[in-house]
């Protein structure tokens, strides 16, 4: 896996993949937004060997895995989304989003739909209510990798069509942010099937699912017994998009 890290966000790469397995973000209570036109087209990480840079040509269309009689659209699918950073963190942070090291092949009805709507709940409900919020994010594939979707590029490639996509949010509530229990969590596993529906109790899961799923091992820093907790946590709800809790702002008079 390859460490990119960019000036709003972090991705691992997989060379195996020829996509991000995970990718993370902080979006925050902003009191201004900035707001740059939106980039129209996309570009290859020239960080990444060159065997390891799909091209930054539309994915198109595959067969159906549940219909061989059609086919599905798929979208070039940001995992971390230009609206949040370009909003917050500038034009040249925008265009790093536009990396072909962001994108993962997301069915187009998925992308434009319940992934979008969660990608604005974030940005718009979330951070304003809860000061902060962190963001992680990434593919989840098939268990049987002979059963996994791919996408051959022009330039001999391979790209695997992930089969859902999870994202975990975190809330920071109080300091220390470092200790779990001050922190809430709520992890959700999005599948490309899913279309324009908004985020409901059946996109809910945990992080242990996730995991297992992902084979990947997250929360390495915390302590094992908060990190066990935390990652067996199942959240009741999808957390409101009302807010539960304002930054207290502290007056100071503007000629100090």
């Amino acid at each position: 896996m390859t460490i990119l890290i960019n000036h709003s966000y972090v991705v691992g790469y997989s060379a195996f993949r020829q996509q991000p397995l995970w990718a993370a973000y902080r979006v925050a209570d902003a009191d201004q937004n900035v707001d740059y036109d939106r980039p129209q087209l996309f570009y290859d990480d020239e960080r990444l060997d060159a065997n390891m840079r799909v091209g930054p040509e539309p994915f198109g269309k595959i067969k159906d895995p549940k219909d061989s009689n059609k086919k599905v659209q798929l979208n070039r699918g940001h995992l971390v989304p230009n609206e949040a950073i370009n909003q917050q963190f500038g034009r040249l942070a925008q265009m790093e989003t536009f990396l072909m090291s962001n994108m993962s092949p997301q069915y187009a009805r998925m992308n434009q739909g319940i992934w979008a709507r969660l990608e604005s709940r974030i940005l718009n409900d979330y951070a304003p209510a809860m000061d902060h919020v962190w963001v992680l994010i990434g593919p989840i594939f098939n268990g049987d990798e002979a059963k996994v979707p791919k996408l051959e590029r022009k330039n001999g490639l391979t790209i695997h069509i992930p089969e859902a996509y999870y994202c975990i949010l975190f809330d920071p509530t109080r300091y220390p942010y470092g200790r779990m229990s001050n922190v809430e969590v709520m992890a959700l596993r999005i599948p490309q099937e899913a279309g324009r529906e908004e985020v409901s109790k059946d996109h809910i899961t945990s992080i242990d699912a996730i995991e297992k799923a992902t084979k990947l091992d997250f929360l390495t820093s915390v302590p094992d017994r908060s990190e066990a907790k935390a990652e067996a946590l199942v959240a009741t709800d999808v957390w409101a998009s009302t807010p539960r809790r304002r930054r207290s702002v502290l007056e100071i008079d503007p000629d100090q």
